[in-house]
């Protein structure tokens, strides 16, 4: 393992050591209860839902001084599915029909595997993020290229592989009064507007590939990025974040919600030509963690759309160039809450205990 690595690895592991010295406070952390003044529980209860949602992994590779940029995104379509939520416990499960999938004639084919998973605890709330996308197609295919393919609406690269993985973990500085469950998860409803700040970090890593230059060479400008031709990025890096989320509700029932986290930390970026030695920097960095919620509460109903980006800005060791990686979740849900009168245990290690005579 190389020394920066190392040295980003110690770094983490001082900062979750110092993070977890909170003794008997850092566990009163997770038994805090909300104020029922402004927040309704509904944990006990299973929550049924009809969701569509699009995830995507997307990349722009940015010039500044020519003030121009390469925008790639995957052509995934809609999942269409079911899930459920009972106190802890989340699941959804969902596939792609034919009338929510793009025209691959159009925007080329995507593979894609994205796991990603949002806990949504009182005190905390973790973002995990992990993926692999396989053929992307030129967003600006028309302004930035001097020709396109007979018959081609866009410039499409089954090529282009990315993955990509990490975590975010923020704590929730008025989780008393503020819901963070109440857009995304449904088991919970914002009686009253509020809001809270939040700190944190992250640590992520992303690598993209090709078989040939990312950059066309029929670009209308041939000084875009200085010229440089390559067929592989990656960077990692770890971010101290601080943001703030505000949630406004009207008449008790319908709400919007917005939060903006921002960071910024340090981490190495690689850059691979296609001619030439692998180009490697060590650089300052920032991101962005956006989301975004709407929705109206019935008595026992729930319709609204939930919106989750993330995206890193990291400098290359070309000059005033940058790419910008971003990975998100846009989700449309239809959610039921159901009262369960007998408490259903969902602790495997309490089944154990149970059966074996102990408490």
């Amino acid at each position: 393992m190389s020394r920066k690595r190392v040295c980003l690895l110690v770094i983490l592991s001082i900062y979750s050591f110092s993070f977890c010295q909170g003794g008997a406070s850092f566990k009163k952390l997770f038994s805090l209860k909300p104020d029922t003044f402004y927040v309704h529980n509904y944990q006990h209860d299973l929550i049924l839902r009809i969701y569509a949602s699009q995830k995507y992994s997307a990349q722009t590779i940015i010039d500044r001084r020519e003030d121009s940029n390469l925008a790639y995104r995957p052509s995934n379509g809609y999942v269409v599915g079911l899930g459920f939520n009972y106190k802890f416990l989340g699941i959804n499960i969902g596939t792609i029909f034919p009338f929510a999938k793009p025209d691959i004639s159009v925007y080329g084919k995507t593979k894609y595997l994205d796991l990603q998973s949002h806990l949504y605890l009182r005190a905390f709330t973790v973002d995990f993020y992990t993926g692999y996308y396989k053929g992307l197609y030129l967003t600006n295919s028309l302004s930035v290229l001097n020709r396109l393919p007979a018959g081609a609406a866009f410039y499409t690269r089954g090529d282009i592989s990315t993955y990509s993985g990490g975590f975010g973990v923020y704590a929730n500085l008025n989780p008393q009064k503020y819901s963070v469950r109440a857009p995304f998860l449904q088991n919970e409803w914002q009686k009253r507007s509020a809001g809270q700040p939040m700190i944190g970090f992250e640590l992520y890593w992303v690598s993209s590939s090709a078989d040939s230059s990312f950059i066309p060479s029929y670009t209308t400008n041939q000084n875009f990025f200085d010229g440089t031709d390559f067929y592989k990025w990656r960077f990692y890096s770890l971010n101290v974040t601080g943001g703030y989320a505000y949630t406004v509700v009207i008449h008790k029932r319908f709400f919007i919600m917005a939060g903006l986290n921002g960071s910024l930390g340090v981490g190495e970026f690689e850059l691979t030509p296609v001619e030439g030695a692998k180009m490697n920097r060590i650089y300052p960095n920032i991101s962005l963690n956006q989301k975004l919620g709407i929705g109206y509460h019935f008595d026992k109903l729930f319709v609204g759309m939930s919106f989750a980006n993330f995206q890193y800005f990291i400098p290359t060791p070309v000059k005033q160039t940058a790419i910008r990686w971003q990975t998100g979740n846009l989700r449309f849900n239809i959610a039921w809450r159901i009262n369960i009168k007998r408490d259903i245990e969902i602790r495997p290690w309490k089944w154990c205990s149970k059966k074996n005579g102990t408490s």
